[in-house]
């Protein structure tokens, strides 16, 4: 394995996947958003990987921590 493999997967792939993971299961926390409302979310960010992830990331309220904070 050359130096370029190994950095592309510890440094950028790694990092992608905990990120589009961690996107997948604050979908399914979320109490603020619907069932179908999730599934439209779920479809955007599998089909789509790093776009959909950036895109639910950017368009996600700030307050959904603490809703989900309240939650727990």
């Amino acid at each position: 394995m050359e130096f370029w493999d190994f950095f592309f997967i510890l440094f950028i792939f790694i990092p992608l996947t905990i990120a589009w993971i961690y996107a997948v299961i604050d979908i399914f926390r979320r109490p603020d958003i619907g069932a179908f409302a999730k599934f439209l979310w779920l479809v955007l960010v599998l089909f789509l990987s790093l776009l959909g992830m950036l895109i639910y990331f950017l368009a996600r309220p700030d307050d959904a921590e603490l809703a989900a904070a309240e939650l727990v």
